[in-house]
């Protein structure tokens, strides 16, 4: 398996706080550090940077205060595939609770940052707040149904419809169930994720663009776009 940066695990550990089952704007579980202990050290990570390498051992896990992180799976030829995004509120590496390794591995899409648990720590929860620890599983449950939609989304259908779809999905994960507006990946990170070629992205997006399906934001990064909705929803069924 091919191996990335050394990664830092130096942040300190926190503990989390019962809530009620607040949720984020994509319907995710929000689960908020105590303050009542003392919080981790936030850990800040630059684009492209790792947070943990697949197969490494569990040892603790994160949650993400801002930015997004891509995680990549590694197939038996060594090529990588992204599986999955996640973006504030989320955390990463509850897989630790059944099993020893990472199944992934977490590279930063920008800016990052995000705080830690121990493994150790976290299982505590299981004896001392089983609510909290019902909750945190429960985003978890959530990850599978990611998993799941992952397949049905963006790995059948011809090539446009499955990038229309990653569209949405990328407005929704950013901006939330009702938004009209996207900040796109680059087409190399659309590709990984949909297992097509970075010329056949390149090209579907152009199309969109050029039938005002994405309209360039010029205030924006260079990569926000306002959705035309009912447009990209014709494409998306295709």
């Amino acid at each position: 398996m091919p191996t990335g940066p050394k990664r830092n695990t130096g942040c300190r550990d926190g503990l989390v706080q019962q809530t009620n089952e607040a949720m984020d704007d994509c319907g995710w579980p929000i689960v908020e550090f105590s303050n009542s202990f003392e919080q981790s050290k936030p850990k800040q990570l630059s684009a492209k940077q790792v947070l943990y390498q697949q197969g490494d051992r569990v040892d603790r896990v994160y949650r993400i205060q801002r930015g997004m992180v891509k995680l990549f799976s590694y197939l038996s030829n060594g090529r990588a595939r992204i599986v999955r995004l996640h973006n504030e509120n989320h955390w990463l590496g509850l897989e630790g609770l059944v099993g020893r390794s990472y199944e992934h591995t977490a590279v930063a899409v920008g800016d990052l940052t995000v705080a830690c648990i121990s493994m150790n720590r976290l299982q505590l929860l299981e004896r001392d707040d089983p609510r909290q620890y019902c909750q945190i599983l429960k985003q978890g449950y959530q990850y599978l149904a990611q998993a799941d939609r992952w397949i049905a989304d963006f790995s059948t259908g011809g090539i446009k419809p499955r990038v229309a779809r990653l569209v949405d999905f990328l407005a929704k994960l950013e901006h939330g169930e009702s938004s009209n507006m996207v900040e796109l990946l680059t087409v190399h990170e659309m590709a990984d994720m949909l297992g097509v070629t970075p010329e056949s992205v390149s090209r579907i997006l152009a199309e969109f663009k050029r039938n005002h399906t994405l309209h360039k934001l010029e205030t924006q990064s260079y990569q926000s776009y306002q959705i035309d909705c009912k447009l990209l929803q014709y494409e998306a069924r295709q």
